[in-house]
């Protein structure tokens, strides 16, 4: 089975040691999945929706619409979308919440280190001075898309499948990321992860290794496989990838309306999207479980306490 998924991010972007701008900003990552047996009548449909809106070069240029035209175009571009039952997906993170979350890590690594030299006072080994290195947001918030594309499959069809991602325009090292995020996200094996150091007695480079491994109980084992997974830089000739662009950035205008304690509360549960033209296509899952990881992991400092 292969599975086409077009995507865009609209809001932030940048990386973990990157406060807010502005209050409750978040960036974001939009998308539509569309089975490979309906690709062209897909690609039909939305490009129908689009080709008024088109200029005399065949291009598109969201910006230099109307905003009559740009609602035309949108509510064109959702009508298919409901006419095709193409289910759709989005994932959230707070840019406070990041930050907060990159803040916690180093100061806990900064501990740690600590504790160590006190225990050692006078080691053999020194190591240089540890690197910041932020986490990409861009990178977080594909990860997490793609991780609720894997939880849709794996909860409908489950079985190897190649996914084809489509995005706009992406340089080649970026599209290298997404495909290294997305291999992590299902690898179950052990990881390496290899420290180096200077033994000031031997006067030589000295290296160590730290294995991990993860092995989940059988009630937690995903059956999908991704066989194959290609990531396509396209421009706004492909409708699927514009239908993207403007649900993404539909999902940014949708949160921003958001004022009081809603403006932090989570972004990625079916009650964030209520009030969206697509909010049925978006509620894509039988079955939500529990809150969602980002919105634990980086939830927004002034998001309102849990009951």
């Amino acid at each position: 089975m292969k599975m086409i998924l077009a995507c865009d991010e609209s809001g932030a972007k940048g990386y973990a040691d990157r406060d807010e701008q502005f209050p409750g900003e978040l960036g974001l990552f939009a998308g539509l999945l569309v089975p490979d047996e309906a690709l062209s009548r897909a690609e039909s449909a939305l490009e129908a929706a689009i080709a008024p809106y088109r200029g005399g070069d065949g291009k598109l240029h969201i910006t230099d619409l109307t905003p009559q035209q740009q609602n035309g175009l949108r509510t064109g571009i959702f009508q298919a979308i409901v006419d095709l039952k193409l289910p759709c997906f989005w994932y959230a993170i707070h840019v406070a919440g990041f930050h907060a979350f990159h803040r916690d890590m180093q100061n806990i690594a900064e501990q740690a280190r600590e504790e160590l030299k006190a225990a050692n006072p006078n080691p053999r080994i020194k190591r240089g001075s540890p690197r910041a290195n932020p986490e990409s947001l861009h990178a977080a918030l594909f990860t997490g898309l793609y991780g609720h594309i894997v939880a849709f499959i794996e909860e409908r069809k489950p079985g190897p499948i190649e996914i084809e991602v489509r995005t706009d325009r992406v340089d080649a090292p970026i599209a290298q990321l997404f495909r290294e995020k997305a291999e992590e996200l299902l690898h179950e094996g052990p990881k390496t992860y290899v420290a180096t150091g200077y033994d000031t007695v031997d006067k030589s480079v000295v290296t160590g290794e730290i294995r991990s491994e993860i092995r989940y109980p059988p009630e937690f084992q995903i059956v999908t496989t991704v066989d194959e997974l290609k990531v396509v830089s396209v421009g706004d000739e492909d409708p699927l990838v514009v239908a993207a662009d403007v649900l993404a950035n539909s999902l940014l205008h949708h949160f921003r309306q958001r004022n009081g304690d809603a403006l932090y509360a989570e972004l990625n549960r079916p009650h964030a999207i209520l009030g969206h033209p697509l909010q049925a296509q978006l509620d894509s899952f039988g079955s939500w479980g529990g809150s969602d990881m980002a919105d634990r992991l980086y939830r927004h400092p002034k998001a309102p306490r849990p009951n």
